[in-house]
C-alpha cells in the first residue's frame, strides 16, 4: 500500500476508533450490540480470517469465485488493507516471521507501531499471490473509495447510526483484535507452544476464540497450509467450521 493510501486508511481507523468510544459512552441498545457483533463476523470471520488469510493469502481450500470476491468486499469495508497488500504483507511475515524484515513484528518494530501502524512498513505487492488478477487489482487500486462509497450508502440509509454500528465501529474491532495476532501471539508468555518453530509463535486461548481460531497461531507456523487451525476439542476454530460449508468438495 502507497504511502497515500496508507495515510487515508490510517485517518479512518483514527475516526473509527473515536466512533467506537462515541458509541460505547452512549448506551448502546442490545440491537445494536447485536448487529455489531455480526457485523465483527462479517469482517473478520468471513472476511479476514476466511478469505484473506486462509483462502488468498495460503490457498488452505478451494471454493467458488462468488464466495472469494464476497469475503474480499466483506475484508475491504473491515479497512485492515487491501487484498493484494494484506496478502503480500502476511506472506513476507511468514518468510521474515520475527526477524528485521517482519512488516509486523513487535519485536522489530515495537509493539505501538506494530499494533497500530504496521501499514506503513514497505511491502512489495508483488509478493501477492493475487498480483495478476483484475479483480483484486481493482480493490487494491480504488481500496478508499470503496470504503468511503460504503459509508456514504450507510448514511444515506440510516444515518449517523447505521455508519457506526455496520462500519466503523466494528471495523474498529477488528483492526485492534487482528492486530493482537501479531503483537501478543508473537509473545511468548501470553500463551503455549505445541510445536518448536523458527519464531516466537503461540497459542492463546483468548485470540483463539475472539479472533475466529487465529489465535492458535503457533499452529498456524506450524502448518501454514492447513484450513483447520485448532487441533484438540478445546482449540475451537470456527473460521474451520465455516470453511467446510463453502469449501469445494
Amino acid at each position: 500500500m502507497n504511502k497515500l493510501s496508507a495515510s487515508s486508511l490510517l485517518l479512518l481507523q483514527s475516526i473509527s476508533h473515536i466512533a467506537f468510544v462515541y458509541w460505547v459512552f452512549n448506551n448502546p441498545s442490545f440491537e445494536q450490540i447485536i448487529i455489531v457483533f455480526l457485523m465483527y463476523f462479517i469482517m473478520g470471520c468471513l472476511g479476514m480470517s476466511i478469505t484473506y488469510h486462509r483462502l488468498l493469502t495460503h490457498k488452505s481450500f478451494q471454493t467458488s469465485k462468488f464466495w472469494e470476491y464476497l469475503g474480499t468486499l466483506c475484508a475491504t469495508i473491515g479497512m485492515t488493507g487491501s487484498s493484494l497488500s494484506w496478502t503480500a504483507a502476511h506472506r513476507q511475515h511468514h518468510v521474515y516471521a520475527d526477524k528485521s524484515k517482519d512488516p509486523h513484528s513487535p519485536f522489530c518494530l515495537g509493539y505501538i507501531k506494530a499494533q497500530w501502524l504496521s501499514m506503513f512498513s514497505h511491502i512489495d505487492i508483488k509478493r501477492s499471490p493475487l498480483i495478476k488478477s483484475n479483480f483484486h487489482k481493482f480493490i487494491h487500486r480504488n481500496y478508499i473509495y470503496i470504503n468511503l462509497i460504503y459509508g456514504l450508502m450507510l448514511y444515506l440509509m440510516g444515518g449517523i447510526d447505521y455508519i457506526l454500528i455496520f462500519w466503523l465501529v466494528p471495523a474498529c474491532i477488528l483492526w485492534n483484535a487482528g492486530s493482537l495476532i501479531n503483537t501478543v501471539c508473537h509473545t511468548r508468555y501470553l500463551g503455549y507452544r505445541r510445536y518448536k518453530t523458527n519464531d516466537n509463535s503461540i497459542n492463546n486461548p483468548l485470540l483463539g476464540i475472539f479472533m475466529w481460531g487465529e489465535g492458535w497461531h503457533n499452529n498456524h507456523h506450524r502448518f501454514q497450509s492447513r484450513a483447520n487451525i485448532g487441533e484438540t476439542f478445546f482449540e475451537i476454530d470456527i473460521g474451520y467450521y465455516i470453511i467446510c460449508l463453502i469449501r469445494k468438495k
